[in-house]
């Protein structure tokens, strides 16, 4: 009888945390980097201004999409399992903020050496389901020395100005695990 080898499972390294915030408010933006840092740890990049984002079905939406969109990431690293208990917290801060500024919407996301993951609350045909009602959808791969947006991503993803801040916070990202 032969004996079955036993493969060790390893742990996935830890990911990039980032939120992609829209809103209409600039004075919402800036509680919500202050409590994002409060809550998740000290702000490694954000970007400048970005594109609107945008919702295939904003006619059915329970408030209009704000005007500004941008992206905060995080110098502490997650476990990716984190991503339900964060889309959570995000949800619970952003139904604050939405008592002044009703378009703030928060997405939170990590990025790994292979690609970028959006958590979301919604469910659809290319989004699996974690758990605690959050689903994952990958947004980016990473493939030929670029990322590769797939098709079911948001529009928001497929601008120049996204793509080169999330190039730029995998570049970073990397080097990071390098110095491990």
């Amino acid at each position: 009888m032969k004996q079955r080898q036993t493969v060790k499972q390893r742990k996935p390294l830890p990911a990039s945390f980032f939120l992609v915030i829209s809103f209409e408010d600039e004075e919402c933006y800036y509680k919500l980097k202050e409590k994002a840092e409060e809550i998740f740890s000290q702000t490694l990049y954000e970007s400048q201004a970005l594109p609107k984002w945008s919702h295939e079905f904003a006619n059915f939406l329970d408030s209009p999409l704000g005007r500004h969109t941008r992206i905060l990431s995080f110098k502490r690293r997650i476990s990716r399992e984190e991503l339900p208990s964060l889309q959570k917290e995000c949800s619970k801060t952003q139904d604050r903020l939405r008592k002044t500024d009703p378009s703030f919407r928060i997405f939170p996301g990590y990025l790994t050496p292979y690609n970028l993951v959006l958590a979301s609350v919604e469910e659809d045909l290319h989004r699996v389901y974690l758990f605690h009602g959050v689903f994952a959808e990958i947004v980016y791969t990473y493939q030929g020395q670029k990322w590769v947006c797939q098709p079911s991503a948001p529009n928001f993803f497929k601008s120049p100005e996204v793509l080169y801040f999330f190039t730029n916070l995998r570049e970073s990202y990397v080097l990071s695990l390098e110095k491990r």
